[in-house]
């Protein structure tokens, strides 16, 4: 049975018949998998367009090359036809043979435009067995068992060839998988000298620097190993996280002596992540911290369990969508008129962000990872900016943005993020743009507002906390497949 499907496969493949275009001093080329000792008749004509009768007709003068190479880039045949004619040419070495035809023609900016039919024929289909028996006076039978024997002859070449590419195959998978075991295996080695160099240095720093380092820090970094690391292989993310265990205990933490009584900061973002973290160390050092939050109810929970965790009470809750600019005017309006004016701001920190999976707009039409990432703060900035310049005390503006900003650049033509095949063809490249894009208008912001406020009371402050177990990086980074140190690798080019 395979037999047969061979022979059918054979009879259906040896024959190449098409036409082509081709410019008067364009090459066209074909690829043809001929096995050994392969005998290969190609028949061709070439027909000039004519723009007055708008039809192709035939012109003599053309000439046509025809040039062939093995699979060894061996050239077999390179010789010049007329417009219509026959080439042959016998394979020695199995595979790839590539066949090539173009004109005589040395017009460069011509424009002509020709048309080449062409008939290749491999094997037996190569024979003209009428000849055949004319020339050996073969009966009707006789002739049919030489074409036969043909057949099997060809079958026999393409099974060879065949197995031919079988070995090819595997010798290819083989040294594949050999160098992908020495990658591996120098993976392994690189990964294990960074992580214990990363350790030790990380065990060092507070000898060098006259401080201690929090145990806090340790098992971020910790987590972030085995969050990241796990991803990319968790043999690698448990073993690291383990050594950053480890090392944590060694540290005291670290501890903030100021206080921060008659202090009034802005957290905006409160309710989770960053946002919470840095809200419950301003309430510890018994500061009022105003949590600006989107969903009140997250904000309402998050804060009963920072009273409940800080002992102190003068922790709030307000309302505040970035992503909504009528939110954001009255929440500052709030601020600065009527029972919600809070009195003096000592610090604002810009910790809310977002990366949309698809894309959405917010009632503004404005795409929302732009809106809540860089025009939100950008506008309650500018609402405040008068009275923080008035106050007599100096006033912190902290915002929290990433160095993988540079891993894009804005694209002016498409700040709103507006091209939907982008998001159809790539949502998760399209995300990452958006987000990268949004935070690379917020740093040139900042980088703006902190020239304008210079030698003022105003103290700008944008920071990148580095990889950290939020809702957002799970989101956004941990499918990045980069454990925790590439970080560090990666400052050390700057």
């Amino acid at each position: 049975m395979s037999v047969v499907l061979l022979l059918v496969t054979l009879l259906c493949s040896s024959v190449r018949a098409l036409y082509f275009h081709i410019a008067e001093t364009e090459r066209k080329c074909f690829i043809e998998e001929i096995p050994d000792e392969t005998t290969v008749i190609g028949n061709y004509k070439v027909m000039l367009y004519d723009p007055n009768t708008k039809g192709y007709g035939e012109y003599p003068r053309i000439g046509m090359h025809v040039e062939v190479k093995d699979p060894e880039d061996k050239v077999i045949l390179s010789k010049l036809y007329t417009s219509e004619g026959r080439f042959t040419f016998t394979s020695h070495s199995p595979g790839e043979h590539f066949i090539c035809l173009y004109s005589n023609s040395t017009s460069w900016f011509s424009g002509a435009q020709l048309r080449v039919y062409l008939d290749i024929q491999t094997g037996e289909h190569t024979q003209d067995y009428e000849q055949v028996a004319a020339k050996d006076k073969l009966n009707e039978l006789q002739l049919r068992v030489r074409q036969l024997l043909d057949q099997v002859e060809q079958i026999s070449k393409e099974q060879n060839y065949q197995r031919y590419r079988e070995e090819r195959f595997r010798q290819t998978s083989e040294n594949t998988n050999s160098r992908v075991l020495w990658w591996s295996i120098a993976q392994t080695i690189v990964l294990l000298l960074t992580g214990a160099w990363q350790m030790r240095i990380l065990m060092y720093v507070p000898k060098w620097m006259g401080t201690r380092v929090s145990k806090g820090w340790m098992v971020v970094l910790a987590v972030s190993a085995g969050a990241s690391g796990a991803y990319y292989n968790y043999l690698y993310g448990f073993f690291f996280f383990l050594i950053g265990i480890y090392y944590g205990k060694l540290h005291d933490n670290y501890k903030l002596e100021h206080d921060l009584v008659n202090k009034t900061y802005i957290v905006v973002g409160a309710s989770s992540g960053i946002g919470k973290e840095t809200a419950k160390e301003l309430a510890m050092r018994k500061a009022k911290v105003i949590m600006a939050c989107r969903n009140n109810r997250k904000c309402i929970e998050a804060r009963r369990n920072l009273v409940i965790a800080t002992k102190n009470m003068e922790i709030y809750c307000r309302r505040l969508n970035l992503e909504d600019f009528d939110s954001v005017r009255e929440f500052a309006l709030k601020l600065n008129t009527g029972k919600g004016n809070i009195g003096q701001i000592d610090g604002i920190v810009y910790s809310a962000a977002t990366a949309e999976s698809s894309r959405q707009t917010n009632k503004h039409h404005i795409e929302r990872t732009f809106a809540t990432n860089h025009l939100g703060p950008f506008l309650l900035t500018s609402l405040l900016y008068d009275r923080l310049r008035k106050q007599s005390s100096p006033v912190r503006l902290v915002f929290l943005n990433t160095s993988d900003l540079k891993l894009d650049e804005l694209n002016f033509d498409d700040l709103n993020s507006a091209d939907l095949m982008k998001w159809l063809k790539s949502p998760e490249k399209a995300r990452k743009d958006a987000y990268y894009q949004s935070k690379l208008a917020l740093a040139l912001f900042v980088k703006s507002l902190s020239e304008k406020v210079k030698n003022t009371n105003l103290r700008v402050t944008m920071v990148d906390p580095g990889y950290t177990r939020t809702d957002l990086f799970y989101r956004l980074e941990a499918a990045d497949n980069r454990i925790f140190f590439i970080r560090w690798c990666k400052s050390l080019k700057r």
